[in-house]
């Protein structure tokens, strides 16, 4: 392990653990959600091989799903970093799976992506077990943003999934989100491009390293209607985010993107609907984000 990625992962577990935390002992988390914590979607024993799953104590029938894929630069957090996220979309009227996936330096992103396949996997065998439809949103920030973008993209595609080595979940999704995803690992600019590709370089195999752009998938997929969000604080995901939205629209992807200007005179940071659910601002994208998503439900049911 390099002496960079050794201060990466302390700054992870240092001061954005800590930083995390602090957002986190502020919030109260809702009511009325039934929560089954710590499946197991491989029976290895790994604790980053687990979901939870939520959905309202009280409902009609079965609920449309939604699969949360938690970001963290590929380095940090589990499906514990997301909880009061998902649990605000339960609240909406969904069945959520919360995943977790190993991390770098312990996996390699190949390895992470092959983790999100296997939940995906187990999810779709064993939706029946829960009040669950077939309709099926992914979501995922930041870098986890990334991962739900590469593992949709794998499950229209028998190519990638032979060139990442990766499971057949046998799934099919009516829609997508991502919040300011990181998707360009080979050249993307800036500060985040130096960590995503010191990343790369040491936590890829090398038969897949051209293949890290989502551009470089998406001739291979056939991807579903996606929302994505960005804000003008989004020092992380911003220019990838734009650069995402117009890179799936040249596909003829349908894309909504929300991006935000200054939001009551602040700039909003980084995944700040991810951080802080409850807010205003954060309500309202993620009300966008649903609404864009029972849509996408609609619109197959009416074709």
């Amino acid at each position: 392990m390099s002496l960079m990625i050794k201060g990466l992962e302390a700054f992870w577990n240092g001061f954005v653990k800590k930083s995390d935390a602090k957002v986190h002992a502020k919030q109260t988390e809702p009511e009325g959600i039934e929560r089954v914590y710590d499946i197991p979607y491989l029976d290895d024993g790994h604790i980053h091989h687990q979901l939870d799953i939520f959905y309202p104590e009280k409902r009609d029938g079965n609920l449309p799903v939604i699969i949360d894929v938690h970001g963290g630069g590929w380095m940090y957090g589990d499906k514990e970093l997301n909880r009061m996220y998902c649990l605000n979309l339960a609240k909406r009227g969904f069945t959520v799976f919360d995943i977790s996936y190993r991390l770098v330096p312990e996996a390699t992103v190949n390895e992470q992506i092959q983790d999100v396949m296997h939940a995906l996997k187990w999810i779709q065998n064993n939706m029946n077990n829960y009040p669950c439809t077939d309709e099926i949103m992914l979501t995922g920030d930041s870098a986890g943003g990334m991962l739900a973008a590469f593992t949709a993209s794998m499950l229209t595609s028998e190519k990638l999934r032979n060139i990442f080595k990766t499971v057949n979940p046998e799934m099919k999704l009516n829609c997508m989100l991502l919040t300011s995803p990181v998707p360009y690992m080979i050249d993307s600019v800036g500060m985040i491009g130096v960590y995503s590709r010191k990343v790369l370089a040491e936590y890829c195999e090398k038969s897949t390293i051209n293949y890290m752009n989502i551009d470089r998938l998406l001739p291979y997929a056939e991807l579903p209607p996606t929302c994505m969000i960005t804000s003008s604080g989004d020092g992380f995901g911003l220019k990838q985010t734009r650069r995402a939205a117009a890179d799936f629209r040249k596909q003829g992807i349908t894309v909504k993107l929300i991006d935000l200007p200054k939001f009551e005179g602040k700039n909003l940071p980084h995944v700040f609907s991810i951080l802080e659910p409850e807010s205003k601002a954060g309500k309202m994208v993620i009300d966008d984000a649903i609404d864009f998503y029972i849509d996408s439900i609609k619109s197959k049911k009416n074709r």
